[in-house]
């Protein structure tokens, strides 16, 4: 029989999962279908309850539904407290976790670049800035600083972690001794109208600092157009995107993809972004 998984969300027409997990079931030989399907949260409740009869088997959860999807499990692991992506559907209920930081954590790693020992600055103070910086903590970074738009943000993460905190106009005084500087906030992505009003503060950064972005369409923000520009390797959001759903994958399959299936997905990835 065939075994039906899908991404939830709104909005939901530019997810790019279908592709990833279409792509590993053709690579696996798995009789399994991924689509994508509008729920908000009104119509989560109607969702969930007609998740037998569409033999849907797990699904993913994006925004704005991490959150609400908390309340239907009877299960959920340790990093998906405050918000779940992946849903594991079993016969006494459903099963959550979240895939997101250990997604970026192995894109980073395959660049050459870590957590351990690093001093790190995130730019943005939303629910995945929360995410990772708490497991750069328990990765063992030395420093952590968040700065935003709205310090008040930054600063109500920061204090459960210890970390430090600012706005974004003063974010020099935190670069000089950065070995990572992650932007978190969706300046710069395409859509939405609005980018960094002065790149000059990557200057600052030291030289062997790694700059990442977690928008991959662009495929080259400006942000991080300029930082390579400065001789910064740079790490755009395209790798946690896979990661993250290949960790998905594996907690529905028991199977971990590997690397020549992560640059198969990647081809096909860019290709349909180019495209668009």
């Amino acid at each position: 029989m065939l075994k039906n998984y899908c991404v939830i969300g709104s909005p939901i027409a530019h997810s790019l999962s279908p592709v990833i997990h279409n792509t590993l079931y053709a690579r696996y030989g798995l009789n399994c279908a991924y689509g994508k399907e509008l729920v908000e949260t009104d119509t989560l409740k109607n969702f969930i309850a007609a998740l037998p009869e569409r033999h849907i088997s797990g699904f993913n959860v994006t925004m704005p539904l991490k959150q609400e999807i908390l309340p239907y499990l009877c299960h959920i692991s340790a990093e998906a407290q405050e918000g779940a992506n992946t849903i594991v559907v079993r016969p006494d209920g459903l099963y959550g976790y979240s895939t997101d930081a250990q997604g970026f954590l192995t894109a980073l790693r395959n660049i050459g670049a870590d957590y351990t020992g690093a001093n790190i600055v995130f730019i943005g103070a939303g629910t995945v800035t929360k995410l990772l910086a708490c497991d750069a903590v328990e990765n063992g970074a030395r420093s952590i600083a968040i700065v935003n738009r709205t310090p008040q943000k930054a600063k109500k993460i920061a204090q459960q972690i210890n970390a430090a905190h600012g706005s974004l106009t003063d974010i020099s005084q935190h670069l000089r001794n950065c070995d990572l500087l992650i932007n978190t906030t969706p300046l710069g992505m395409n859509g939405t109208g609005y980018d960094f009003e002065d790149l000059s503060f990557l200057k600052l950064l030291p030289s062997h600092a790694t700059v990442c972005d977690l928008i991959y369409s662009p495929e080259q923000t400006l942000f991080l157009k300029y930082a390579g520009r400065n001789g910064l390797k740079t790490m755009n959001g395209l790798g946690m995107l896979i990661w993250q759903a290949f960790f998905s994958f594996e907690k529905w399959f028991r199977i971990l993809p590997d690397q020549n299936d992560y640059n198969a997905v990647a081809a096909e990835i860019i290709r349909i972004l180019r495209q668009r």
